[in-house]
């Protein structure tokens, strides 16, 4: 799963990454979590969704509050993403995402990241409109089984797509969604991983430090 992410770049070099302007609303974060809004880029630019997928049809915002990441083995199949999955897909840039591995002395969170460059989860996006009017926007990354080194810390890891497919996944035409697969199987796989402090457990935490490796542990996972 992925439940925290940061996004550190600078304005210029985001804006050098995804070839588009930046929001002036955009700010670095170091311990995105759930329900708070994220930076998106959809088929139209980049705008702003609230992480944790709300679908069009429910009565109650608040499932939104759990659906922030969705499989990519069944996310064409589930009735809550497959509508999202087949015409509204985006991408949500990140510079890290964080894991947690369970040791003798709980929960230990690490720093997954390619050398503190952006790069793109898959995701999918959703509108919502209550009965008085009221709109949201709401993205769920998708996931994966874990590949290569992640597997020593969790099961599972997002979809980081190759900038080569960014395009392809945001095609949301009807016979993309083959293609979409295709893509999901070209994911980034070559993480750099180091622990970090236990402060990122808490979201109110938002500061560089956070994605700091503990320079007095050592783990055969780090590299």
């Amino acid at each position: 799963m992925c439940g925290r992410f940061a996004l550190q770049s600078s304005r210029e070099e985001l804006a050098d990454f995804l070839k588009l302007e930046i929001p002036e609303l955009y700010v670095p974060r170091f311990n995105i979590a759930p329900t708070t809004p994220v930076l998106a880029q959809a088929a139209d630019g980049l705008t702003f969704f609230r992480w944790g997928l709300i679908p069009s049809w429910s009565k109650d915002p608040a499932i939104g509050n759990r659906m922030f990441n969705a499989r990519s083995e069944t996310v064409a199949e589930k009735p809550s993403f497959r509508n999202a999955f087949k015409r509204r897909r985006c991408l949500v840039p990140a510079t890290g995402f964080y894991e947690w591995k369970s040791t003798p002395n709980g929960k230990q969170p690490y720093f997954c990241h390619l050398d503190h460059r952006p790069f793109c989860f898959a995701a999918i996006w959703e509108h919502w409109q209550d009965a008085a009017g009221n709109e949201l926007q709401t993205c769920a990354l998708l996931t994966t089984p874990a590949t290569g080194s992640m597997t020593r810390i969790h099961q599972r890891m997002p979809v980081v797509l190759t900038p080569q497919d960014h395009a392809e996944w945001l095609d949301h035409r009807d016979e993309s969604t083959d293609r979409a697969f295709t893509c999901m199987a070209r994911l980034q796989t070559d993480f750099r991983i180091h622990p970090v402090s236990r402060d990122v457990n808490s979201a109110r935490n938002d500061h560089p430090g956070l994605t700091a490796p503990l320079a007095d542990q050592v783990d055969g996972s780090s590299t």
